[in-house]
């Protein structure tokens, strides 16, 4: 090789460890979200309880909605907060062709599972505006209802085209 196809190689590989290294700050804050986010878990069930709003079916319904809701979001951070640490990983082991190869299988598992965990998460959302009907005008049901059903088409037709690539 010459000098400044390594002098070229030198500089990407200096970017890339620049690249790796500012993803700890992000890791950080998510950790700290999750840390708030489990804070309000918490709260919304002694809250529930302290109120005895348990003893009403429909409000221990939305109640558990609103839990799953919450665990689903939680899964979605970790799932980015893993995949973005695997690729850190990643881009230390793997050079060249592995590296692209890794990359992006790993991008494709990680974009199906955060798409279905999205469509999981507005399903529970529509569901509770639902089952809260009259806190809700119709519009607004209607909205949320076609921006879930948004989410499924574009969900449907993505992996239709993604599995005909393959």
């Amino acid at each position: 090789m010459s000098d400044s196809a390594d002098n070229t190689e030198k500089e990407m590989d200096v970017v890339t460890r620049l690249t790796r290294w500012a993803q700890i700050p992000l890791l950080i804050g998510l950790a700290i979200g999750m840390m708030l986010f489990l804070v309000t878990f918490v709260v919304d069930i002694l809250v529930a309880v302290r109120t005895f709003e348990f003893m009403d079916r429909k409000k221990t319904i939305l109640l558990i909605l609103n839990l799953l809701d919450m665990v689903f979001i939680a899964n979605l951070v970790i799932m980015v907060a893993t995949n973005t640490y695997n690729s850190y990983r990643i881009r230390a082991s793997a050079h060249g062709e592995d590296y692209i190869l890794q990359g992006q299988m790993a991008y494709r598992r990680m974009k199906h599972r955060i798409v279905s965990t999205i469509i999981i998460i507005s399903s529970i959302h529509v569901l509770s505006e639902l089952l809260e009907y009259s806190q809700a005008t119709a519009l607004q049901v209607a909205a949320l209802f076609g921006f879930h059903l948004i989410l499924l088409a574009t969900y449907v037709v993505t992996n239709v085209f993604e599995s005909n690539e393959r």
